[in-house]
């Protein structure tokens, strides 16, 4: 992480030293500014390739310097130094709404490393004779990552939207705007989820891990992103899944990627699961691994599909909910990731349903 400067303006002294002892701490090279001349001043001193801040002069000035740096812009409903009315007419890859956890800022400035070291690896291999193939998944890499960008700003316009920011709304528009935010961090799940599956094409997947609440940080947001067809196929979820998700699990692995795996998992009980069926999580916590599982209900996978399942591009016939047939290249991606990661993933067929079950190593 060395190879790349952070630029941190913070108008708080205590939050500042706060972030940036955070970040030094994950090995990334910081300047701290406190106030918008001083970022400048710094700004004009060297090149950045990341500036977090909460003042949209010095996002302009840094995009105005060099349009290939990132930026996270940092944003609070009752925050005069970033205009929220203003604060999405300007270039940033990414937002952060005070407060924030700070492991919330790391994982977002790792987003923005990840992104450069793309874009790095992409321009390094120009010079060399690249396949149509290798230019197919180069540009489909970079277009995911700048449509999740575009996404998050717009998820962020909505949030700001529905805490009521602008004004009081009537019980249909609030209604309107929740549907309109849950179908947004969707897309952004399916971005992150194609990114995802241009790397397992190629066998290049990359995985950091770290110790993650299962619950807060994998499996209620893919649930808010599947909200809508939780609805609309009347699913219910295990009243066992209460009692769990009311703890905090921790797990080891890397976020984005097991996020993946669940996405996927979610997505194939929906669509091959009955309508108004049960959808269930489960999690056992064993000495060196735990144990987790998705399973719903209705007609197990034909026996004939069940042992070329996790290959390359898949298709079985099986569909309780009248979509496309196939599981496609979901399951083969997630036994990569899951395999990466030290587990392993399996399917169980069950009498009143199906079950997929996989392990993580344990998180000490």
């Amino acid at each position: 992480m060395r190879d790349y400067q952070i630029l941190l303006v913070n108008g708080d002294p205590q939050s500042l030293n706060a972030e940036c002892r955070a970040l030094e701490n994950m090995d990334y090279l910081v300047t701290t500014a406190i106030d918008g001349e001083a970022a400048i001043e710094e700004l004009n001193k060297k090149d950045f390739n990341l500036v977090i801040t909460d003042l949209t002069t010095v996002l302009e000035k840094a995009k105005e310097m060099n349009p290939e740096t990132m930026a996270i812009l940092m944003l609070t409903a009752n925050c005069r130094l970033t205009p929220a009315t203003h604060a999405f007419r300007f270039d940033a890859d990414d937002y952060l709404f005070k407060p924030f956890e700070l492991t919330e800022l790391g994982i977002r400035v790792a987003n923005c490393i990840k992104k450069l070291e793309l874009k790095r690896r992409n321009s390094q291999s120009e010079p060399q004779e690249l396949t149509l193939h290798e230019k197919i998944l180069n540009m489909v890499r970079i277009m995911s990552h700048d449509i999740r960008g575009s996404l998050i700003s717009m998820s962020a316009t909505l949030m700001l939207l529905s805490r009521g920011y602008y004004g009081k709304m009537d019980e249909g528009v609030a209604n309107n705007l929740k549907d309109l935010l849950a179908k947004t961090v969707g897309l952004i799940g399916i971005t992150e989820e194609y990114l995802g599956r241009t790397f397992s094409i190629d066998d290049d997947l990359e995985i950091e891990t770290e110790v993650l609440d299962l619950i807060q940080d994998i499996i209620n947001p893919v649930l808010e992103e599947f909200s809508i067809e939780l609805k609309d196929y009347r699913i219910l979820m295990d009243n066992r899944w209460d009692s769990i998700s009311t703890h905090r699990i921790s797990v080891k692995g890397s976020k984005v990627w097991l996020k993946t795996v669940f996405r996927n998992l979610l997505k194939n009980a929906i669509k091959y699961g009955d309508k108004g069926g049960v959808i269930a999580f489960g999690f056992e916590d064993h000495d060196s691994y735990c144990r987790l599982n998705v399973f719903n209900s209705g007609r197990p996978i034909p026996e004939e599909y069940r042992d070329k399942l996790f290959s390359k591009f898949m298709r079985c016939g099986n569909n309780g909910n009248g979509g496309p047939n196939g599981m496609g290249l979901g399951l083969y991606l997630i036994k990569k990731i899951i395999q990466k990661q030290g587990g392993e993933i399996w399917y169980e067929a069950k009498e009143d349903g199906s079950n997929f079950v996989f392990t993580l190593p344990a998180r000490v």
